[in-house]
């Protein structure tokens, strides 16, 4: 422990080594090589005669908890530790020891909370043991899922150790172009500069110590510098940026995501804003932040002494072709892939249904715990009740928790898996990635996008912009596996993020084809278009085929007035011989002027339809259009009518019981108790003669509720 006299006193105090603690280590320097040589005894007598002499330093107090814990004894390490924060509450080196020893004990918050407190408490002088504490931050850190904050601690690390050759290798593994994470999370950010305008030339002082600073040792004087700049002008979109970001350096992510946001929404240049959307979208994935983002992880432990039932479960789940093996990073460990072949209530094994299977999660089977990890919540309660029954488990035996979502997690809801490879295995893959992100994805809320649909947020302002970081970050994480080969500037072009040069057809065979012309085919890929492309059709120039197709990418947009105007353009066209059901065409129209309170029309729409159907498709629909005429009735309030017409339905197929269904929650709709019951209760006896148990207990249900209302 020989220590350079005229470096920095390795206590953190601030003073060289020769006028502070140099006076003591004699014996301490000793005690050490008694403990190295094995004389733990002789070690500590040593030690608590250096404590007796010099009680009122806590170097002295420190370096025995260093010893006491050694030696295998953390509880009196932390009694003696805690003498010397007794002298000096921020005592440096023992903040950063007291950190070490709650990470040994997997108390990472802790440890670096403890560990950020070293970082402020140090002298910027004491450069070995500043490479320590962040090094130590950067473990940290990494576990609580915070990258951002990670590499700012690693390169402060560097910064201070640059003869570590450990460090550049860590550094390069994590976060050179192929390190394991998404780009806005590996990415260099530096602070941006101070608009130009009125007043600039007066910030432009605070601004450069700013920048001057960027390296210091406390990163929270970055943040005591940039906070006072938001107050003064809390429109400077630059010192949000700049705040936003030292916040992210120090793990502090819920301040980091709100200077953030902030400044997304001041910021007039929609890319920078995306990527400052994208570098949030990262912050949310990290440790507490799970309530705030819309992705984490679902984790069951099951911990057992048999292991045949397990055992069993696995076997039956492996005949059932529902799990792909993985090769074990350690021995007597099972790793494994866990698929849906079905959704349907529990997951039944056996022969699957189809050839393809969708990803549950994964399965680990380690000394003693049976582990099931996934980053999907309703895959997560199947396969949790199905192993709870299966194995006749109590409700407690099971123990769940959440964690941060792991990067490459981020994209397995859109994943296939073919059982049986073919030659069109990798298109049906790619199909369903399509799928999922243009047509579900678009559709479902999302909390970084304050509770609205991608879709809707594509045309509020300010959410566009936090959209556009939403799907950049998702095509980074997407990097490096099977859904990195889906195009996403076609799930941009739907959603309207495309502009100018970018607004190009984003076929991979045909990256330069304009939007709206036809492809090698001859095709519209309406698809693939947004909701202001499609509208830019005349619906007269389109061919049948490719009306039909443009009115269903209208509705898979939700753009119902676009559907509509498609919808009346087909029916005011001839009809084709080979196209003589326009049932589609009329339902919808039914449906949405029905929405728009125009019940006049709803009924007209029925008439019309009905009588082309008889003319022109030999009635094939009439039982759908009479359907669609009771339910327009009952949103009429003419209970008689609508109430002939479901029996008229109910005679002619009795064995439909969705007609019977849909009769009696009309009739409760109009609180008609006695209707209500008389159609179920009827529709009761003929499911139990068919034995359809599960229109039974549908029926048995609004039975219940027709006597509820009429009670």
């Amino acid at each position: 422990m020989a220590q350079d006299p005229y470096e920095p006193c390795q206590c953190g105090s601030g003073k060289k080594f020769k006028w502070c603690c140099q006076p003591i280590f004699v014996h301490i320097n000793r005690a050490w090589e008694q403990e190295a040589s094995g004389q733990h005894e002789t070690a500590m007598r040593l030690m608590d005669e250096v404590v007796r002499e010099h009680d009122g330093n806590p170097e002295a107090w420190g370096q025995k908890a260093r010893l006491l814990y050694v030696q295998g004894k953390p509880e009196d390490a932390d009694i003696a530790l805690q003498k010397a924060f007794d002298l000096n509450p921020n005592y440096p080196a023992g903040l950063i020891l007291r950190a070490t020893f709650r990470y040994q004990e997997d108390e990472i918050p802790g440890a670096l909370l403890l560990a950020r407190r070293a970082a402020e408490a140090y002298d910027p002088d004491a450069r070995e043991a500043l490479a320590e504490v962040y090094s130590l931050i950067l473990q940290c850190e990494l576990q609580m899922n915070r990258p951002v904050a990670a590499r700012a601690a690693l390169r402060m690390a560097a910064r201070f150790a640059p003869e570590v050759e450990e460090l550049k290798k860590t550094f390069d593994e994590l976060f050179n172009t192929v390190g394991r994470f998404p780009l806005a999370a590996r990415r260099e950010y530096t602070f941006r500069k101070p608009a130009s305008g009125p007043g600039a030339e007066a910030k432009r002082a605070a601004w450069d110590r700013a920048l001057r600073t960027a390296d210091t040792p406390r990163l929270n004087d970055l943040v005591r510098l940039f906070e006072p700049l938001t107050k003064e002008d809390s429109g400077d979109a630059a010192a949000w940026f700049n705040l936003g970001l030292a916040h992210a350096w120090l793990g502090d992510n819920r301040a980091a995501l709100e200077a953030l946001a902030r400044f997304v929404e001041l910021e007039t240049d929609e890319k920078a804003a995306g990527d400052a959307a994208a570098l949030m979208e990262v912050l949310r994935c990290g440790k507490g932040q799970e309530e705030d983002g819309d992705y984490r992880e679902y984790v069951f432990v099951l911990p057992f002494r048999d292991a045949q039932p397990i055992v069993s479960l696995v076997e039956e789940w492996e005949r059932g072709r529902r799990l792909l093996v993985m090769e074990s990073p350690q021995e007597g460990m099972f790793l494994a892939m866990l698929l849906e072949l079905s959704t349907a209530g529990i997951i039944t094994v056996g022969a699957p249904p189809s050839d393809v299977g969708r990803l549950a999660g994964s399965v680990l089977i380690y000394n003693g715990l049976f582990q099931f990890t996934t980053a999907l919540k309703e895959p997560f309660e199947r396969v949790r009740d199905e192993v709870r029954q299966r194995l006749a488990l109590g409700l407690t035996e099971i123990r769940e928790r959440h964690l941060p979502i792991q990067f490459s997690s981020i994209t397995t809801e859109s994943l296939l898996y073919p059982l049986k490879r073919s030659s069109d295995s990798a298109q049906m893959v790619l199909d369903n990635i399509q799928k999922h992100y243009e047509e579900t994805w678009i559709h479902k809320p999302r909390r970084s996008l304050n509770g609205n649909t991608p879709l809707d947020a594509a045309s509020h302002p300010i959410l566009r912009k936090h959209l556009r970081g939403v799907v950049q970050f998702i095509q980074d994480c997407a990097q490096g596996g099977v859904v990195a080969t889906y195009d996403f500037d076609r799930l941009r072009r739907k959603l309207g993020l495309l502009e100018g040069a970018a607004q190009q057809g984003s076929s991979s065979n045909e990256p330069n084809r304009p939007a709206g012309t036809p492809d090698q085919h001859g095709e519209l890929d309406f698809a693939s278009m947004s909701v202001a492309e499609i509208a830019a059709f005349n619906a007269a120039s389109l061919t049948d085929a490719q009306l039909e197709r443009a009115f269903q990418a209208a509705l898979k947009l939700d753009a119902e007035e676009l559907a509509e105007n498609f919808a009346r353009a087909a029916i005011a066209r001839p009809i084709e011989t080979e196209q003589t059901d326009r049932y589609t065409w009329y339902s919808y129209l039914i449906q949405f002027s029905l929405k728009k309170g125009d019940k006049d029309a709803a009924l007209d729409y029925v008439n019309e339809g009905e009588k082309i159907d008889c003319e022109h498709n030999q009635g094939r629909r009439r039982d759908d259009y009479e359907l669609r005429r009771a339910q327009v009735h009952a949103k009429r309030g003419e209970v008689e009518q609508s109430a002939d017409v479901f029996q008229r339905l109910i005679d002619r197929a009795p064995n439909n019981f969705r007609y019977r269904g849909t009769a009696a929650e009309s009739m409760l709709s109009l609180r008609q108790g006695a209707l209500a019951l008389r159609f179920a209760e009827d529709g009761i006896v003929a499911a139990g003669q068919a034995n359809d148990r599960d229109s039974v207990q549908y029926l048995q249900e609004l039975a219940a509720a027709a006597k509820k209302q009429l009670a």
